[in-house]
């Protein structure tokens, strides 16, 4: 448990250096790949004999991508939505945050290798939907929902 708490500091820095030089999307994208391909590694070797320290490693991997998620769903759902309505997406972000806080420990105490599945699914699925997303580096943040709206409909008479 010690060491899971403290591979989340790491993440914590490590995402908020990149941010700026990865983009939103695709460093949100790399953390969700990252966490749910550690987990699904974690759930095929088993944690029997020599696997148990591979075992280990890839779920503290898997937690530091988690991490990372975590901290960047904050300035990303911040950045997508114009000031008027920014609160309720961040708030609807905070409750699902929440049902997951109540649902994860019933996965887990199935005690089957069926949770590290279930994390790991949710990852990858989680970065493929946010390949619908936008990129908000360097775009500014709009005061109203008609600012974004024309600045859509400018970016797309430009293409």
């Amino acid at each position: 448990m010690l060491i899971n708490a403290l591979v989340e500091v790491p993440s914590f820095v490590l995402t908020t250096i990149f941010i700026d030089r990865f983009g939103r999307k695709h460093l949100r994208i790399g953390m969700q790949w990252f966490s749910g391909i550690f987990c699904i590694i974690d759930n095929l070797l088993g944690s029997q004999g020599i696997w148990e320290v591979l075992t280990t490693a890839c779920g503290v991997l898997g937690i530091f991508g988690m991490a990372g998620t975590y901290n960047l769903m904050f300035m990303y759902t911040m950045e997508l939505f114009p000031t008027v309505v920014r609160n309720a997406p961040l708030g609807c972000g905070m409750q699902i945050i929440q049902f997951r806080a109540i649902i994860v420990p019933f996965v887990v105490i199935m005690r089957s290798r069926f949770a590290l599945m279930v994390f790991g699914a949710c990852g990858i699925v989680g970065a493929i939907l946010i390949f619908y997303l936008p990129e908000t580096l360097n775009k500014p943040l709009y005061g109203t929902m008609n600012g974004l709206v024309e600045a859509q409909n400018e970016f797309s008479t430009l293409l």
